[in-house]
């Protein structure tokens, strides 16, 4: 079993492999371990680049959470990784914060929920100001290219009556808190949200029940990551279809 350290170097990675004197039958792919003070993400047994990988250090962790991780934002860890010939040091930004502990702790900060519905009103809001069609079973993922286009998309009364912030709607910001992103991406990750309306870095959450993806301006410029790893949203988008078996959906071609 591979494990991705949060907070050490195993050579020119966070890689290492789990001990052979833990009890692996309790450890999936997905979960979170931990070792002493030291958080490890458990990768599977297949890793991409694995001839990279030939000497690793083994670490002696125990479970801490059981799927932290989905299987399908697991997948798509890993396919980014092989893709962007990158490595999983320079892709888990993505997904995760720097402090593992802090966003375990701002789990226990949401509000009690059931499993969310879109409600018809809302969904009528959404739909009048974008002309969208919501998933009516799961979850729909808004993205836009960049804050002017998702902004000038609607009226600024409708921005500011909280209507995005209630009940299923979560819009995830670059001017968000830590603890504002951290409470989000559990609200999606237990389907506590149902619509997220956010730009092309804040694609990387983990999804409970994602069925449709609405891609707006897919030709704008600021849809190609200029950093490492150097992806292209449109490519990403592709992959998470074939992963959550969702619909896409092109606006503004």
């Amino acid at each position: 079993m591979y494990l991705y350290s949060f907070d050490r170097f195993f050579g020119f990675d966070k890689v290492c492999i789990l001990a052979e004197t833990t009890d692996k039958k309790k450890v999936k792919a997905g979960d979170l371990l931990i070792f002493g003070n030291q958080y490890f993400l458990a990768l599977g047994d297949k890793l991409a680049f694995a001839e990279q990988y030939q000497q690793l250090t083994p670490v002696k962790a125990e479970l801490v959470y059981k799927a932290f991780l989905s299987l399908p934002a697991l997948k798509l860890f890993h396919w980014m990784v092989e893709t962007y010939y990158t490595t999983y040091k320079s892709v888990v930004r993505l997904f995760f914060a720097d402090s593992i502990e802090k966003l375990l702790e701002r789990e226990g900060k949401l509000k009690q929920s059931v499993k969310s519905k879109v409600h018809k009103v809302e969904s009528r809001k959404i739909e009048s100001l974008w002309n969208f069609s919501l998933s009516q079973e799961g979850q729909t993922l808004i993205v836009f290219p960049d804050l002017r286009t998702m902004f000038n998309s609607g009226t600024m009364e409708w921005w500011n009556d909280g209507t995005i912030e209630n009940n299923n709607f979560v819009t995830l910001l670059s001017s968000n808190t830590q603890n504002q992103k951290d409470v989000h991406r559990w609200e999606i990750k237990k389907w506590i949200k149902s619509v997220i309306i956010c730009t092309y870095a804040e694609i990387f959450q983990d999804f409970h029940n994602l069925k449709k993806i609405i891609f707006v301006d897919p030709h704008k410029r600021y849809y190609a990551s200029q950093q490492d790893p150097r992806y292209k949203v449109g490519e990403v988008i592709d992959e998470m279809k074939k992963l959550y078996d969702a619909e896409v959906e092109i606006v503004g071609v």
